[in-house]
């Protein structure tokens, strides 16, 4: 009895010591599971602070500089570091934010949602960018959102059976270089980057043409003929307006509206481009003055 327990003690012990890992295989086991475990923290935290920065962007400078610093402590170049904040705006109404407008610029926006049926957001943006265009070429934003509105009816997708795209139906084939990408038909259909460019071109023709309403002739492209067509009426109509509507008399610039297009059979049934005004039965041929 007792050499079989002693077999049967030696069997086990073979056993134990056959299934043991050695000590350089507990390291590497230690080791992994350590990593593993590091990595799905990492994983975790870096779902989370996206989850909070996508909703509280409040926190995005702080986190930001958080990790400029974490990179300087590893010998990091600080010149290497982008500077993104300029995009918080954009950001905004890409994720859906409301854009913010001071009083006056928020009844315009009204309007213009209104009156066009588009997004309040999307007009919000419409109107911010204007103000920024405006703001650089010394034009009132009002004329721009009036020129917006009669050429594409609020519409960034837009185009002429002359090829004139976009919000302020900007011709690419002459300003393409505007928008700095070719002649790709990208940049034009940007709202933002149409509105920059189609305000630029605006500028130089007012001031070539000496007025505001000059300069809206050279803009549709009849500088050389008899009349417009009624466009800088059409124009200057739209601005009297918005500035109603920026008093926050949006329903009464939307009456105004509204009884303009009852007395006009077909007024307002179409998006009213440059390239072919109501009053015409053939397109004018758009020939933006280049600058």
């Amino acid at each position: 009895m007792m050499g079989l327990n002693l077999g049967a003690r030696a069997e086990t012990v073979v056993i134990t010591v056959k299934g043991a890992a050695t000590p350089r295989q507990m390291v590497v086991r230690s080791l992994g599971l350590g990593a593993r475990a590091a990595l799905e923290a990492i994983g975790l935290v870096s779902v989370v602070t996206a989850l909070l920065l996508a909703a509280a962007p409040a926190l995005r400078e702080p986190v930001r500089e958080a990790g400029v610093a974490l990179w300087l402590t590893m010998g990091g170049n600080r010149d290497a570091v982008v500077d993104d904040t300029a995009d918080d705006e954009v950001d905004a109404a890409q994720v859906g934010q409301p854009v913010a407008l001071d009083p006056a610029d928020t009844h315009v926006a009204n309007y213009l949602a209104r009156r066009y049926h588009v997004a309040d957001n999307a007009v919000r943006m419409v109107v911010a960018a204007a103000h920024t265009a405006g703001k650089e070429r010394q034009i009132d934003p009002l004329l721009i959102l009036a020129v917006v509105a009669v050429e594409s009816s609020m519409n960034p997708y837009a185009q002429s059976p002359v090829g004139a795209t976009g919000l302020m139906q900007v011709m690419p084939g002459l300003h393409g270089e505007k928008f700095g990408q070719g002649n790709s038909g990208v940049g034009p259909l940007d709202p933002v980057a149409n509105i920059r460019v189609g305000t630029e071109i605006l500028s130089d023709v007012i001031r070539k043409g000496g007025s505001v309403e000059q300069g809206l002739k050279l803009y549709v492209g009849a500088g050389n003929l008899p009349d417009d067509g009624g466009y800088a009426g059409r124009v200057m109509t739209e601005l009297g307006r918005l500035k109603l509507a920026a008093t926050g008399s949006v329903a009464a610039a939307l009456a105004a509206a509204a009884h303009v297009e009852a007395h006009a059979p077909g007024f307002g049934s179409e998006p009213l481009t440059s390239a072919t005004p109501p009053e015409l039965s053939t397109p004018q041929p758009r020939k933006q003055h280049s600058a």
